[in-house]
């Protein structure tokens, strides 16, 4: 059967072919829009007037007249290539330009425009089938990304100091003595740290593409997390284990509180990190540029897993390692 369309009294108005609503031979039911035209900027929905195996005659863009036949409908697909071969020259076309927007009504494209969805990859969930407002919703609900939450000024912070693209970090993994048994581990480093660092000032204080500073006093940064997130407050030097028990203990209680605000926020000349909490043995920390070096604590057992990284700048690995074993002769004389 032909798809004929009229659309004017006057046997010579024109219409142009937008576009096919579906491909060369695929299957349509009667009523079904099969193409939309233009007349005197008026959309047009074509119907098919029958069940059947379409065949495009026009291509989009193409001029027609009111009452043109614009493309047929067969009994089966195998008649789809002959139609298209019986036709007469000025009806059928070389090439017909494919629809770059998928079978869709023009409430549907409305509304794909309006959500920003591109049609083009948009299926229909039943083949031979026109895209529907669900169809697009489906589409939306499974490629729509959810709202990007910007980073706190503190993570910003925390960034800043943790992408220096011109730091050389590197990391050494050993353990150590775990000192005292009863006694909290992260203070009994801490002294040691203070009996330690002194020896090795490359690893003690600041680097950067100029040089490096050693530190005079130890700025201890004590990665944490907060109710801000991830922070590094800073405890300054003791002279005793028991003030840095102290010294932690007051730490502790200032993040369960959240009076964040009395804590130090200096930019510190070493760093700790622990993970030992979380039942991580060994990882490799991040520096904290300018710092020059980071300990990463894992868990305890009858020794203490630890993670050194440090900026290869500012010191080698084999004066890294020998810091390391200072630090464990230390902690053994506790």
């Amino acid at each position: 059967m032909d798809i004929t369309v009229n659309f004017s009294d006057q046997h010579d108005a024109e219409a142009v072919l937008v576009h096919w609503v579906y491909d060369e031979g695929a299957f349509v039911h009667a009523g079904d829009m099969v193409a939309e035209a233009m007349v005197d900027k008026v959309t047009l929905e074509i119907e098919a007037p029958t069940d059947g195996f379409l065949v495009p005659l026009l291509a989009a863009n193409e001029v027609f007249r009111s009452g043109q036949t614009i493309g047929h409908l067969t009994a089966s697909k195998s008649d789809v290539s002959s139609a298209m071969r019986d036709s007469s020259p000025g009806e059928k076309q070389e090439e017909l330009a494919r629809d770059p927007f998928i079978p869709a009504p023009p409430a549907v494209r409305r509304y794909a425009e309006e959500k920003g969805v591109p049609l083009a990859e948009v299926r229909p969930r039943t083949p031979g089938k026109r895209l529907s407002l669900a169809d697009v919703d489906q589409w939306l609900l499974e490629h729509q990304r959810p709202p990007t939450l910007p980073y706190s000024p503190f993570r910003q912070a925390l960034i800043e100091h943790l992408t220096d693209p011109g730091a050389l970090p590197t990391t050494l993994h050993r353990r150590m003595a775990r000192g005292m048994p009863a006694a909290e581990v992260l203070p009994q480093i801490a002294w040691a740290l203070t009996q330690t660092l002194p020896q090795f000032p490359r690893l003690h204080g600041w680097a950067d593409a100029q040089g490096y500073t050693s530190a005079q006093e130890l700025l201890l940064g004590i990665a944490s997390q907060t109710s801000q997130g991830l922070l590094v407050p800073v405890l300054r030097q003791q002279n005793s284990l028991d003030a840095w028990n102290k010294a932690f203990s007051t730490l502790r209680t200032a993040i369960r509180n959240q009076t964040l605000n009395s804590l130090d926020f200096s930019p510190p000349s070493f760093v700790i990190s622990n993970l030992g909490a979380r039942q991580i043995e060994y990882f490799t920390p991040r520096l904290m540029s300018p710092t020059i070096a980071i300990l990463g604590i894992g868990a305890v057992d009858s020794s203490v897993p630890v993670s050194l990284t440090f900026d290869h700048r500012a010191v080698d690995g084999a004066e890294a390692a020998e810091f390391l074993m200072a630090l464990d002769k230390a902690l053994t004389a506790i």
